[in-house]
C-alpha cells in the first residue's frame, strides 16, 4: 500500500497541522522545499521523481491572499498571484497528475478557501485565484479520474490566521465568531479528519467535488428563538 503524502505548500497553519497529524498517523508525509519553485514545472519534476514510486496524494494548499479591490492591485500583484495561485496548482497537477496516472492510483487534496465562491470586495485576485483552482480540480477528475486518480476541492472556512480582507461592501469578516453556530472559531487542524477521510476508498464517490468544509458558517444567519405568541422566529441577544 503505498504511504507517500506530499504537502506543496506549508505557509498555512491548515498545513502544518495537516503534517503533523499525518505523520501520527504513520504516513510518510513530504514537503516540497521553499527552495523549488512551484510554478516551474521543470524544478518540480526534477524534486518528484524520486518520490513517485510510493506516492499516496498531494495536500495543495491555497497560497496567502492579496488585498486589494479592482482599481487597486498593481501588475506586480497580478503577476504573483497568477503564479502563486492557478500556474502553480496546474504544475503541481500535471507534474504528480502523470506519477499518479502512471501509478493508477492517488488524490489531489485542494486545501482552499470558501472564496473560491465568495468574494469580498478586497480578495478580488485571490477569489480569482480559488475559482480558477476549484475548476481545474474538477477537470482532473476528468482527465485523470479514469486511470484512478481523484481530485477533491476542500473549500475552508474563515480562521484567525487568516489575512484580514474586510471591506465596506462585505460583512463577512466582522463578528467572525458569531458567525459560526457554535459561537467560536474553528481550531487549526479542525480539517484533519476529512483529509484522513478522503485518502480512503472510502471517500471515492466524491471524487471532483468541492466540499464547503466551514463549519456551517456561509449557511448561518442567526441564533433564533422562539418567541410567545408569534408564528416565526427573532434574533436572540447574545
Amino acid at each position: 500500500m503505498k504511504n507517500t503524502i506530499i504537502i506543496t505548500d506549508l505557509r498555512s497553519p491548515d498545513a502544518q497541522c495537516a503534517r503533523e497529524f499525518l505523520q501520527e498517523k504513520g504516513y510518510r508525509v513530504e514537503c516540497v522545499p521553499d527552495t523549488v519553485c512551484l510554478w516551474d514545472e521543470q524544478a518540480l519534476s526534477q524534486w518528484a521523481c524520486p518520490h513517485g514510486d510510493d506516492l499516496l496524494a498531494i495536500i495543495h494548499p491555497a497560497p496567502p491572499a492579496i488585498r486589494g479591490g479592482v482599481l487597486e492591485v498593481t501588475e506586480e500583484d497580478w503577476s504573483l498571484a497568477r503564479n502563486e495561485g492557478p500556474l502553480a496548482a496546474w504544475c503541481v497537477a500535471k507534474v504528480f497528475g502523470g506519477i499518479m496516472r502512471n501509478n493508477r492510483e492517488g488524490s489531489f487534496i485542494f486545501l482552499n478557501s470558501i472564496h473560491a465562491e465568495k468574494p469580498v470586495g478586497k480578495g478580488l485576485l485571490f477569489s480569482m485565484g480559488c475559482g480558477a483552482v476549484q475548476m481545474l480540480s474538477r477537470e482532473i477528475n476528468q482527465d485523470y479520474g479514469t486511470d484512478c486518480v481523484r481530485s477533491y476541492f476542500i473549500q475552508r472556512g474563515l480562521t484567525d490566521a487568516d489575512p484580514d480582507l474586510k471591506s465596506d461592501v462585505s460583512t463577512i469578516y466582522f463578528g467572525l465568531d458569531l458567525r459560526y453556530p457554535e459561537r467560536k472559531m474553528p481550531s487549526c487542524g479542525q480539517l484533519n479528519g476529512l483529509i484522513a477521510f478522503l485518502l480512503t476508498e472510502a471517500a471515492a464517490p466524491l471524487s471532483g467535488s468541492d466540499l464547503r468544509a466551514d463549519g456551517g458558517m456561509t449557511m448561518f444567519y442567526n441564533h433564533r428563538t422562539r418567541v410567545e405568541g408569534r408564528p416565526y422566529f427573532e434574533p436572540q441577544s447574545k
